[in-house]
């Protein structure tokens, strides 16, 4: 009878102990959803950078009464294309900033955004309106990467193939916001500049006030104290409580040969394998068209045959594209980063290549009975298709793909380059226009997400369901690390 009661308690101590550690898991998700949406407020105020020129360009170039500012066609392409220059200048001075601290990296982009939105408002000249659209480039290209790598470094392997998403799906709420707003202000560029101001200033109180510091960023900076206190808040573990071995073991640094410099870690396979495969995801990502929509979604859609509002089109598209990246965390989390690659990539050239068919075609004299819908739907449906994984999943990885000894200069680097392929597309476009015709761009575009799709298809990894040592342990040909790895969990 002694030895039931004992299995009896021993069963139960073991129930409330399965139960304590649902309640902890369950307390720590909860603490990193909330930690990763206030580090993705940083990212509102500099995306809006994006569409802003979309919605501001009508009004600038109107004629004015009231000898406020106006602007030609080439300045105005030039006010969308030293945005777009600024934003890879901002991503390399992530990679500095971030190694100052992940927080810093985010009160820092959120204080250069401010200052350029101010800039944009108080403009009493052209010259001005470029210094404050290049500050505000800037603070684009430095909020793209500090709340991917900060999610990915807080969350756990369930959802940080979800989270590291969100940074995407801010993009694309605050591109949505600027085109929401460019439609009600259609005329006063200058309050829609002032309004953006608002973002980044709320930004700057979460960051200050709420947001903790990432602690593998403190582990690797030897404050293994902070960083234990930070996970054990992060995994919903109690201060009181001992931290169970999964979470030492997530803190647990790295071995590295001694006097080995950075120069060396980026020389080594883990870190050339994956920056090679990134950096030909942003080409495709890039010469397939999407920031060119993004950034001239107005313009394209008042010369593409569409018979609604311009501005309304515009809205439709920034719709289009936040419901899209919101079911990209889902999907993503579901069915990992290739198959929602390929599916976008495919779904971009049927809609582009629809698109340039239906433009072809109306040139030529043939007259269309869809009163304008046809184009609608697929500037739409390419944007709503790319959101599911070009435009997002190549921001989502740079978080994920790179050792953390130069994960701070390798996805900075990335997503400088990235935007570098932006600005070049987004400065050619009006020559290409003129060369090729609107339909001529964008089969081009078309042809370019297939050749992407296939390059996915071909040499893109899986990162689903893993932890950022078994992705870095992928990229080396240390298999037995893996392996020793796999043993010790």
């Amino acid at each position: 009878m002694t030895s039931l009661k004992e299995e009896c308690s021993h069963f139960i101590q073991m129930e409330a102990s399965v139960t304590q550690e649902k309640k902890w898991e369950r307390t720590g998700t909860i603490y990193q959803i909330l930690m990763a949406l206030c580090a993705n407020v940083v990212v509102l105020g500099p995306a809006m950078g994006f569409g802003y020129s979309a919605v501001a360009e009508s009004a600038m170039r109107a004629n004015k009464t009231d000898g406020d500012l106006q602007l030609d066609a080439n300045q105005v392409n030039w006010m969308a294309t030293v945005s777009a220059l600024g934003t890879p200048i901002g991503c390399l001075l992530s990679s500095v900033v971030m190694g100052q601290g992940r927080k810093i990296s985010m009160f820092v982009t959120s204080l250069i955004s401010m200052a350029g939105w101010v800039i944009i408002y108080m403009s009493n000249s052209y010259i001005q309106i470029l210094v404050g659209r290049s500050i505000s480039g800037i603070s684009t290209g430095m909020a793209s990467v500090p709340t991917t790598v900060y999610a990915a470094e807080i969350a756990g392997s369930k959802w940080r193939g979800s989270m590291v998403t969100w940074t995407s799906i801010s993009i694309a709420l605050g591109v949505l916001i600027v085109y929401i707003f460019g439609y009600i202000f259609q005329d006063n560029w200058r309050l829609v500049a002032l309004i953006c101001a608002l973002f980044p200033l709320c930004a700057i109180a979460l960051t200050l006030l709420v947001v903790p510091e990432s602690p593998l960023w403190l582990r690797d900076r030897n404050r293994p104290d902070e960083a234990l206190e930070i996970m054990k808040r992060f995994r919903g573990i109690p201060k009181d409580q001992p931290a169970p071995a999964e979470v030492l073991f997530e803190l647990k640094p790295r071995l590295q040969k001694k006097n080995q410099n950075v120069l060396k870690h980026l020389m080594k396979k883990s870190s050339l394998v994956p920056f090679s495969i990134m950096l030909s995801f942003f080409f495709f990502q890039q010469f397939s068209g999407i920031f060119v929509v993004i950034y001239n979604a107005v313009g394209i859609m008042a010369r593409s045959g569409v018979k609604v509002d311009p501005f309304l089109g515009a809205v439709l598209i920034g719709i289009a594209r936040f419901i899209a990246s919101l079911l990209t965390a889902g999907v993503s989390r579901k069915f990992g980063r290739r198959i929602p690659s390929m599916i976008s990539g495919i779904g971009m050239m049927i809609f582009m290549g629809g698109l340039s068919l239906y433009l072809f075609l109306a040139e030529k004299g043939t007259v269309m009975a869809d009163n304008g819908v046809v184009p609608v739907i697929c500037m739409v449906m390419y944007i709503f298709t790319s959101t599911l994984g070009f435009l997002v999943i190549p921001f989502a990885m740079v978080g994920e793909v790179f050792p953390s000894k130069v994960k701070d200069i390798l996805s900075g680097m990335t997503v400088a380059i990235g935007y570098l392929f932006s600005a070049i597309t987004i400065k050619t476009y009006p020559d290409m226009e003129k060369l090729m015709n609107m339909h001529g761009v964008f089969l081009f575009f078309a042809i370019m997400s297939l050749i992407g799709a296939i390059f996915i298809l071909l040499f893109l990894p899986e990162t689903k369901g893993k932890t950022l040592r078994e992705i870095e342990d992928m990229f080396s040909t240390k298999k037995k690390t893996f392996e020793l790895q796999s043993m010790e969990k």
